[in-house]
């Protein structure tokens, strides 16, 4: 009978510390969070050639500006007529142009130069045009 007790005892014993380990296990979870931060990036050619100009008739260039941004983004421009008589871009007249979003962006703008009577032939004249990406 002792034997018997002393085996019922044992068994029990196994029985709850299994059962006690089992319940001993826990589990939890982490929420994991992170803010995006604004990314642009834009790309201009270093020069736009417009070629061989006459006094007051007009010539034109096509610059593409390309670009990304993660958010939607303005394209503007400011235009500096340098030694020209006038130089005018199309995005500087509409500033600013809704760009969009996206890895891929592309714009062409049209980039339009004169000069007068007053400036000597074979004379190099030169501008500059500024493009600047936001987002508001």
């Amino acid at each position: 009978m002792k034997r018997t007790i002393l085996i019922a005892v044992a068994v029990a014993a196994l029985v709850f510390g299994v059962v006690a380990y089992a319940n001993a296990a826990t589990s939890g979870s982490v929420t994991v969070s992170a803010t995006v931060k604004p990314q642009m990036e834009i790309t201009v050619p270093a020069t736009v050639d417009l070629g061989d100009v006459d006094p007051y008739t007009p010539a034109t260039g096509t610059v593409t500006v390309t670009g990304k941004s993660n958010k939607n983004a303005t394209l503007s421009a400011s235009v500096n007529a340098g030694t020209f008589t006038t130089l005018n871009s199309t995005v500087a007249d509409a500033s600013p142009v809704a760009w969009g979003k996206g890895g891929n962006l592309s714009y062409d703008d049209t980039v339009t130069g004169t000069v007068d009577w007053s400036i000597d032939a074979g004379t190099v004249v030169s501008g500059q045009v500024t493009y600047t990406i936001a987002q508001p």
